[in-house]
């Protein structure tokens, strides 16, 4: 049980580092040559942005239980 909660945290910490790297920061990020700078609104974010936040914050939350449950069944 430890090693199937280890696998996915690993996954999950992999796939947090990768997201993070997505997002646009002050310099434009890895995002902007991802196609990411291309159709902002007028508050300045784009619609792919808001949407790798809240991807982002659900992976978080992974890595969260799955730290939570390692703690636990560790």
């Amino acid at each position: 049980m430890t090693y199937v909660i280890a696998f996915f945290h690993v996954i999950f910490c992999v796939a947090m580092v990768a997201m993070i790297l997505l997002h646009s920061g002050k310099g434009g990020g890895l995002s902007s040559s991802l196609g990411g700078g291309m159709g902002s609104t007028f508050s300045g974010t784009t619609i792919m942005e808001k949407n790798l936040t809240r991807l982002t914050l659900i992976v978080l939350g992974l890595l969260v239980l799955t730290n939570v449950a390692l703690v636990f069944f560790g």
